[in-house]
Protein backbone atom coordinates (compact mmCIF):
# COMPACT_ATOMS: atom_id res chain seq x y z
CA UNK A 1 0.00 0.00 0.00
CA UNK A 2 0.69 3.92 -0.63
CA UNK A 3 0.97 6.55 2.33
CA UNK A 4 0.91 9.72 2.95
CA UNK A 5 4.06 11.66 2.54
CA UNK A 6 6.16 10.64 5.24
CA UNK A 7 3.74 8.83 7.39
CA UNK A 8 4.71 5.47 6.99
CA UNK A 9 4.80 4.70 10.54
CA UNK A 10 1.50 6.33 11.97
CA UNK A 11 0.24 4.22 8.88
CA UNK A 12 1.76 1.23 10.37
CA UNK A 13 0.71 1.72 13.69
CA UNK A 14 -2.68 2.47 12.22
CA UNK A 15 -2.83 -0.52 10.34
CA UNK A 16 -1.71 -3.05 12.94
CA UNK A 17 -3.89 -1.70 15.43
CA UNK A 18 -6.52 -2.86 13.42
CA UNK A 19 -5.42 -5.97 13.03
CA UNK A 20 -3.24 -6.29 9.82
CA UNK A 21 -0.07 -8.12 9.75
CA UNK A 22 2.42 -4.58 8.01
CA UNK A 23 6.18 -4.58 6.93
CA UNK A 24 7.97 -1.60 6.59
CA UNK A 25 11.52 -2.43 5.53
CA UNK A 26 13.58 -0.48 6.95
CA UNK A 27 17.40 1.07 5.52
CA UNK A 28 20.49 0.83 7.70
CA UNK A 29 22.18 4.44 6.38
CA UNK A 30 25.66 5.65 7.68
CA UNK A 31 25.53 9.46 9.31
CA UNK A 32 28.74 11.28 10.24
CA UNK A 33 28.46 13.33 12.73
CA UNK A 34 29.11 17.13 12.10
CA UNK A 35 32.69 18.13 11.51
CA UNK A 36 34.27 15.01 11.77
CA UNK A 37 35.42 12.34 8.90
CA UNK A 38 33.65 9.37 8.36
CA UNK A 39 35.81 7.16 9.54
CA UNK A 40 36.43 9.01 12.83
CA UNK A 41 32.94 9.19 14.23
CA UNK A 42 29.58 8.06 12.64
CA UNK A 43 26.94 7.15 13.56
CA UNK A 44 23.46 4.82 12.01
CA UNK A 45 20.18 6.20 10.85
CA UNK A 46 16.91 4.35 9.35
CA UNK A 47 15.43 5.16 5.80
CA UNK A 48 12.78 3.52 5.07
CA UNK A 49 13.62 1.35 1.92
CA UNK A 50 10.95 2.05 -0.53
CA UNK A 51 9.49 5.26 0.73
CA UNK A 52 6.22 5.74 1.00
CA UNK A 53 5.40 2.03 0.87
CA UNK A 54 3.99 -0.62 3.21
CA UNK A 55 3.65 -4.71 2.67
CA UNK A 56 -0.24 -5.80 4.23
CA UNK A 57 -1.23 -9.11 5.05
CA UNK A 58 -4.90 -9.64 6.38
CA UNK A 59 -4.37 -11.78 9.52
CA UNK A 60 -7.26 -14.09 8.71
CA UNK A 61 -8.91 -15.01 5.56
CA UNK A 62 -12.38 -12.49 5.85
CA UNK A 63 -10.78 -9.76 6.97
CA UNK A 64 -11.83 -6.93 4.67
CA UNK A 65 -9.48 -4.74 2.98
CA UNK A 66 -11.90 -1.94 2.49
CA UNK A 67 -10.78 -0.29 5.53
CA UNK A 68 -7.48 0.17 4.42
CA UNK A 69 -8.08 2.84 2.38
CA UNK A 70 -9.62 5.38 5.22
CA UNK A 71 -6.94 4.47 7.50
CA UNK A 72 -5.01 7.46 8.77
CA UNK A 73 -1.27 7.74 7.07
CA UNK A 74 -2.86 5.38 3.96
CA UNK A 75 -2.79 6.95 0.78
CA UNK A 76 -4.09 4.09 -1.38
CA UNK A 77 -3.93 0.58 -1.99
CA UNK A 78 -1.68 0.06 -4.95
CA UNK A 79 -3.86 -2.37 -7.41
CA UNK A 80 -3.39 -4.12 -10.43
CA UNK A 81 -6.76 -3.61 -12.18
CA UNK A 82 -9.25 -4.12 -9.41
CA UNK A 83 -7.66 -6.71 -7.50
CA UNK A 84 -4.24 -5.85 -4.66
CA UNK A 85 -1.12 -6.02 -5.65
CA UNK A 86 0.31 -9.10 -4.60
CA UNK A 87 4.11 -9.87 -3.77
CA UNK A 88 5.29 -13.29 -3.96
CA UNK A 89 6.58 -14.97 -0.09
CA UNK A 90 9.67 -15.38 -1.74
CA UNK A 91 10.48 -11.90 -2.31
CA UNK A 92 9.24 -10.47 0.97
CA UNK A 93 11.48 -13.00 2.77
CA UNK A 94 14.71 -11.71 0.03
CA UNK A 95 13.87 -8.13 0.93
CA UNK A 96 13.87 -9.14 5.14
CA UNK A 97 17.42 -10.68 4.35
CA UNK A 98 18.75 -7.46 2.69
CA UNK A 99 17.44 -5.87 5.44
CA UNK A 100 19.21 -8.01 8.22
CA UNK A 101 22.36 -8.40 6.64
CA UNK A 102 21.97 -4.27 6.52
CA UNK A 103 21.34 -4.28 9.92
CA UNK A 104 24.31 -6.10 11.18
CA UNK A 105 27.03 -4.52 8.59
CA UNK A 106 29.37 -2.05 10.19
CA UNK A 107 29.36 1.55 9.55
CA UNK A 108 32.53 0.92 7.09
CA UNK A 109 30.76 -1.77 5.20
CA UNK A 110 27.88 0.81 4.64
CA UNK A 111 29.63 3.10 2.32
CA UNK A 112 31.07 2.68 -1.04
CA UNK A 113 34.26 4.74 -1.12
CA UNK A 114 36.44 5.61 1.67
CA UNK A 115 38.91 8.40 2.26
CA UNK A 116 41.63 8.25 0.01
CA UNK A 117 39.49 6.33 -3.41
CA UNK A 118 40.15 7.82 -6.67
CA UNK A 119 36.81 9.00 -8.66
CA UNK A 120 35.59 10.51 -11.31
CA UNK A 121 33.19 12.88 -11.23
CA UNK A 122 29.90 12.04 -14.22
CA UNK A 123 26.97 14.38 -14.28
CA UNK A 124 28.42 17.32 -13.42
CA UNK A 125 30.36 20.46 -15.31
CA UNK A 126 33.53 18.60 -14.41
CA UNK A 127 32.84 15.47 -15.85
CA UNK A 128 35.42 12.96 -16.46
CA UNK A 129 37.80 14.75 -13.75
CA UNK A 130 39.96 12.69 -11.17
CA UNK A 131 39.56 13.54 -7.66
CA UNK A 132 40.41 12.00 -4.46
CA UNK A 133 37.50 11.26 -1.83
CA UNK A 134 38.01 13.60 1.11
CA UNK A 135 35.26 12.74 3.56
CA UNK A 136 31.80 10.25 3.03
CA UNK A 137 28.81 11.71 4.01
CA UNK A 138 25.00 10.15 4.40
CA UNK A 139 24.36 10.64 0.67
CA UNK A 140 27.19 13.23 -0.01
CA UNK A 141 30.98 13.01 -0.40
CA UNK A 142 33.15 15.52 -0.10
CA UNK A 143 36.65 15.31 -2.65
CA UNK A 144 39.64 16.68 -2.99
CA UNK A 145 40.43 18.05 -6.51
CA UNK A 146 43.22 20.06 -7.76
CA UNK A 147 41.97 23.40 -9.85
CA UNK A 148 44.39 25.65 -11.60
CA UNK A 149 46.70 24.47 -9.28
CA UNK A 150 45.14 24.63 -5.84
CA UNK A 151 43.59 21.96 -4.09
CA UNK A 152 40.02 22.44 -3.69
CA UNK A 153 37.14 20.70 -1.49
CA UNK A 154 34.16 20.18 -3.55
CA UNK A 155 30.90 18.19 -2.36
CA UNK A 156 28.69 15.97 -4.39
CA UNK A 157 25.68 13.20 -4.35
CA UNK A 158 27.27 10.17 -4.78
CA UNK A 159 25.72 9.20 -7.72
CA UNK A 160 27.57 12.11 -9.43
CA UNK A 161 31.03 9.93 -8.96
CA UNK A 162 32.11 6.56 -10.13
CA UNK A 163 34.79 4.50 -9.36
CA UNK A 164 38.03 6.01 -11.30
Amino acid sequence: MHTHPRLETIAQDNLQRQGFEVYFPLYKIMRPQKGKQASESSTSAHEAMFPRYLFIRPTYPEQSMAVVRSTLGVSRLVLFGMQPARLAHATVQAIRQIESQRETASLKELSPYRSGDRVRLNDTALSGVEAIVHRVAHDRVHLLLEILGKPHILQVKLSQIRPS
